[in-house]
């Protein structure tokens, strides 16, 4: 789906914005299917249940299908829109899946920035970082739904909207907002949501947690392999035409990064 004016105006006015049937229903199934290959529905699992009740999978995937939607254009242009600049980082992502909780402990109500900036937060949306939220299965009442309050609002619980949404639901919202899950009351069943996170390039005082220490992970070696020059820059590379390339470091990158140059992006 393309998101909007209207949607973009939402943002500004309360710090996120909720967006259902995001992708169409055959690629929404795919990321359902995806999901649930890497952590277990709560059927697979009951008799052995995690503790605490959380399962997560993480950047980069072994699943090269996660790695490739994070290049999502459509969320990476309103993300610039949002923070005002062509230059964007991705910072983070995650999948999750939440299961029955029988502690009967609420989940705290907290912002993403603590550990996700060096700096307090402010006001002004180019200091916090765009997080996404896509919820690819039904996500009901008792299946702990996220709870977000308002920017306007703060702190007070009671303006607080509960994300009991359809499939295929996207929340976007800024890490400065307060926000938490709630409770998994529910006997049976799982919460599953699929995270991408970004931010401004120029803010290096800000990220979620670094992956430039990942530089000889196979499954990130093998994805970088296949972007272009520009989606590159989203990771951290520099733009081709940079300084760095040269016959030397253009072939130490085919090696690390097989298919490097694949599309004639950096030749000299």
């Amino acid at each position: 789906m393309k998101l909007t004016d209207a949607h973009f105006q939402t943002f500004i006015d309360q710090g996120f914005v909720v967006v259902e049937d995001f992708y169409p229903e055959e690629k929404r199934a795919a990321i359902a299917a995806a999901v649930r290959r890497t952590l277990p529905a709560w059927e697979a699992i009951k008799d052995d249940p995690p503790d605490p009740p959380l399962l997560k999978d993480d950047f980069p995937y072994a699943d090269q299908f996660f790695n490739q939607l994070i290049v999502d254009w459509d969320i990476i242009k309103f993300v610039q829109r949002i923070l005002s600049t062509e230059d964007i980082h991705f910072r983070y992502a995650h999948n999750w899946a939440r299961y029955p909780d029988p502690s009967g402990i609420e989940p705290k109500l907290h912002i993403d920035n603590g550990n996700n900036s060096l700096l307090p937060a402010n006001a002004d949306n180019r200091y916090g970082q765009i997080s996404t939220w896509y919820f690819p299965e039904t996500v009901p009442a008792d299946q702990a739904p996220m709870r977000i309050i308002p920017a306007p609002h703060r702190m007070d619980l009671d303006k607080s909207q509960y994300l009991t949404v359809p499939a295929g639901t996207i929340m976007i919202f800024n890490t400065h907002i307060w926000h938490s899950a709630t409770l998994f009351t529910g006997k049976a069943g799982q919460r599953y949501s699929v995270t991408r996170i970004y931010g401004r390039a120029d803010h290096y005082w800000e990220g979620v947690r670094s992956y430039t220490n990942r530089g000889r992970d196979e499954h990130l070696c093998t994805f970088i392999g296949t972007l272009s020059a520009r989606e590159r820059e989203i990771f951290r590379f520099p733009p081709a035409g940079h300084e760095y390339y040269t016959a030397e470091t253009l072939a130490a990158l085919e090696e690390q990064y097989p298919g490097w140059n694949a599309r004639g992006e950096y030749n000299l």
